[in-house]
């Protein structure tokens, strides 16, 4: 009887190991649809959604109109997607061009050089 009780002790030991193994490798669910619905509801349906079930990471990249459209969009994604991280990479578009324009002038050689006052047009 001691052998028996052995292999049962060891069985359940192992039984209980896979068991924790299966329940600590469970992944979110698929929330990537209720995302892009609940994006596409507040004209964000430009930003691009991809969904890491295992790590539980909802990763957001595109461009968008200004800081407060980046900030809702998060906000949109921690409420459809709880339990969930938000990983936000989205740019924000800029509406001018900033900085010095380039000039481009002929060197002496007749190869172009900066010089120095630039001009975008």
């Amino acid at each position: 009887m001691g052998k028996n009780t052995y292999l049962l002790t060891l069985f359940t030991a192992i039984s209980l190991v896979v068991c924790a193994a299966v329940v600590g490798c469970a992944s979110h669910p698929d929330d990537k649809a209720a995302v892009y619905q609940v994006l596409d509801q507040h004209k964000l349906a430009s930003v691009e959604v991809s969904q890491d079930r295992h790590a539980g990471v909802i990763t957001l990249r595109g461009v968008v109109a200004n800081a407060q459209s980046k900030a809702q969009a998060e906000q949109l994604v921690l409420q459809a997607a709880p339990g969930y991280t938000v990983k936000n990479q989205l740019q924000v578009q800029s509406s001018e061009i900033t900085g010095a324009p380039l000039h481009a002038q002929p060197a002496g050689n007749g190869n172009l050089r900066n010089s120095g006052n630039a001009v975008m047009s």
